[in-house]
């Protein structure tokens, strides 16, 4: 199977392959897309963790979504606004973009799925390692899949010139990248929409006071947004998209016409006025984010890769062992061996609150101090 080694063409054993989970009965093809978070029971039920598989904000719930969950919640009776109006004023408002240009999102993943089935690109590359869910919508709307590889040793840095070269009808990039935490330029975003359609996920990026990529919208670059992460709502599911009108029309004509809830509205356009949440994130973040990696860089045997946001990539030759102990402890990380261009020794920990980072970092210490 062809792929791409920033820019060579080389072949992969064909059981490796990513064609591989295109089978919807091979019974590995699911593990391929799983996700962190998994903190229910055999019976659904939350367990007792201490998840630092999921990337959501430790600050929790702000006050305004809480109160107006709790005004809301007679509200469900009745069927959600179709047209997400208020929503779409909120988030028109406070990002500075045309409403005509908005598609509302239960979630930014639904995103790939929509985008992909409606304007069925032929040849999608992804650059990886990178979020699942890209290729799995890929491979749902018919795509021929194929991997652009960066590397462990120069950062997974993103080759904008190299990639240009693949002959992609689409391009799928994470602005923060997950699980590397990259933040490509949007110089190279620019540089590859002149051979090809780009889409932008930019789910992390209201972590970070940096410019965004939405004022280049075009006929070839869209960008998509999560809400869940940054508010603390993975529960209620909630993004939105910023594409250019023609397509937004296409887009909101194919979508689910109620597939952003009720709750989900209200909660979004109260979160979407809360200032002060999201300069305590920031602030939160900036200290968080130097203390954690610069720790975590000093236990035995780990290698970082210097994080953006709200989540750190490292490396361990006894990651798997790590996994298993931590999950004795009630902690749990991300395993990152399901990622495409990685392999079981890579790791993924989110960033959360002083107290609970010293447990897990405390935690590492002991299990690591067995391997000696």
């Amino acid at each position: 199977m062809e792929q791409y080694e920033h820019g060579a063409s080389v072949t992969l054993d064909p059981m490796s392959a990513p064609n591989r989970y295109q089978n919807s009965n091979d019974p590995t093809a699911l593990e391929r897309y799983e996700h962190g978070g998994q903190v229910y029971d055999a019976a659904g039920k939350i367990g007792d963790w201490l998840d630092f598989s999921a990337n959501i904000n430790p600050l929790g719930l702000s006050e305004k979504i809480l109160a107006t969950l709790a005004e809301n919640l007679r509200g469900v009776v009745n069927y959600p606004d179709p047209n997400a109006s208020e929503l779409k004023r909120a988030i028109s408002q406070r990002y500075n973009v045309p409403e005509k240009n908005l598609v509302v999102l239960n979630g930014a993943a639904e995103f790939f799925y929509l985008y992909l089935n409606v304007t069925r690109p032929k040849r999608v590359v992804l650059p990886v390692p990178s979020f699942s869910e890209y290729e799995r919508a890929a491979r749902a709307a018919g795509c021929d899949v194929k991997y652009f590889f960066t590397r462990a040793e120069e950062n997974f840095s993103l080759d904008a010139e190299k990639l240009a070269h693949t002959k992609a009808d689409c391009v799928i990039i994470g602005r923060p990248n997950n699980p590397t935490g990259n933040l490509p330029a949007a110089e190279k975003i620019l540089r590859l929409a002149e051979v090809s359609s780009v889409v932008v996920d930019e789910s992390f990026i209201d972590f970070l006071d940096v410019q965004s990529v939405r004022n280049f919208i075009s006929e070839k670059i869209s960008v998509v947004q999560s809400l869940t992460k940054i508010f603390a709502i993975p529960g209620l599911r909630l993004g939105f998209a910023v594409v250019e009108e023609n397509l937004a029309a296409r887009l909101n004509l194919a979508k689910d016409v109620w597939n952003v809830n009720f709750l989900a509205q209200k909660a979004g356009v109260a979160a979407l006025s809360d200032e002060d949440f999201l300069r305590r994130t920031r602030a939160w973040l900036a200290a968080e984010k130097k203390f954690f990696a610069e720790r975590l860089s000093k236990i035995c045997g780990v290698e970082i890769f210097p994080p953006s946001v709200n989540f750190i990539l490292f490396r361990h030759e006894h990651a798997q062992e790590i996994l298993h102990s931590l999950r004795r402890e009630k902690i749990l990380l991300r395993s990152c061996a399901n990622f495409a261009g990685l392999d079981q020794t890579f790791l993924r920990s989110a960033i959360r609150s002083r107290k609970e980072n010293l447990r897990l970092l405390d935690a590492l210490k002991k299990i690591l101090e067995g391997f000696k």
